[in-house]
């Protein structure tokens, strides 16, 4: 009778530690299925990658003795985990022939960025085009290397998006802050610049609203997201497939404010490459709050899409802290 004892608690000691990771597996991979926009359930989504933390300190067990429920079930979540949280796995060396165009993207935190910092950035990476968001146009002209670089920009009102800049070395050909209709936009979020590259270039900087609530009496995580992000992202989706159907090679780049798990992610990059998944390594994570930054970056958030003959050749995600609660991303391309 000891032994039927012992082996009755051992089995139930297995179905309680096993607990969290069957669940873990059962909700994220249902969830993942769905592909919710709001609610508790998208929060849950974006923040996927974190719930497997606490399943870490379950491992201990798995040496103890009669435990193979618990085995089993850690052993799905690790395999169950790469296919939720999908990183970019691309082991080739950096190419190193010299590309056609060089682009860096940052949303540089409404004046969080010193200038000393952004000097810094642009003397290391020397892009052909810079892309701004959350930047005021009067602190880039206290910054002499910004006329020396770009002599070609376009970053004043009267001639940009609130908040979003477009600087070049190369000549800009065109240029259009469009006046996307309907009733979720709160400002202009999108402006496009027709840079004179190899082949003439579209770079489409945009920076649709975060995913917030907008309401009073509806807070997170039951509300998450019930405000106009999404319909920005589909109206940006569609404009940018009318530049695509011109036939140059474009470039859609800047912080959309969606993880890379939500549906309208996959609104976004309908028809585009993800220049991330196509050469970058890892998860690409861009995005932490400011106040945590001594962390790492928790969700990628910014992004470069590519589109008509232009062929992502590298690409980083630079989470240097300089004072934006957002990393710099950089890409290098080719043009055909």
């Amino acid at each position: 009778m000891p032994a039927v004892s012992a082996r009755r608690a051992r089995i139930r000691r297995d179905l309680l530690l096993a607990l969290y990771p069957i669940g873990l597996i059962v909700i994220l991979a249902t969830i993942s299925f769905a592909r919710p926009r709001v609610g508790p359930a998208a929060l849950i989504l974006v923040f996927a990658p974190y719930f497997f933390v606490p399943a870490l300190l379950l491992v201990p067990f798995v040496f103890r003795r009669g435990l193979v429920l618990l085995r089993i079930s850690l052993l799905c979540a690790a395999l169950c985990f790469p296919l939720i949280v999908p990183p970019a796995l691309n082991g080739a060396p950096p190419d190193q022939a010299p590309p056609d165009l060089k682009v860096l993207s940052w949303n540089v935190y409404v004046g969080g960025v010193p200038t000393a910092q952004l000097t810094h950035v642009i003397e290391t990476y020397r892009p052909d085009v810079l892309v701004l968001q959350e930047v005021d146009w009067r602190d880039l002209e206290t910054i002499p290397l910004i006329a020396e670089t770009f002599p070609y920009q376009l970053m004043r009102p009267d001639e940009a998006a609130p908040g979003l800049a477009i600087l070049s070395r190369l000549p800009i050909l065109e240029s259009q802050v469009p006046a996307l209709g309907g009733e979720s936009w709160d400002m202009p979020r999108v402006m496009w610049a027709r840079i004179a590259a190899e082949r003439p270039v579209y770079v489409v900087n945009a920076h649709p609203i975060p995913p917030r609530t907008f309401s009073n009496d509806c807070a997170l995580p039951s509300c998450y997201n019930r405000g106009p992000r999404d319909a920005q992202i589909r109206a940006i989706s569609e404009y940018v497939a009318g530049l695509r159907s011109r036939g140059e090679p474009l470039l859609l780049v800047g912080d959309m404010n969606v993880n890379d798990r939500e549906e309208a992610y996959f609104d976004l990059a309908h028809n585009m490459i993800d220049v991330h998944r196509a050469v970058g390594l890892g998860f690409g994570h861009s995005w932490r709050p400011a106040f945590l930054h001594p962390l790492p970056a928790l969700l990628r958030i910014d992004y470069m899409f590519a589109a008509n003959g232009i062929q992502p050749r590298n690409f980083s995600t630079d989470c240097t802290w300089r004072g934006s609660d957002h990393c710099l991303i950089y890409g290098e391309f080719a043009i055909s």
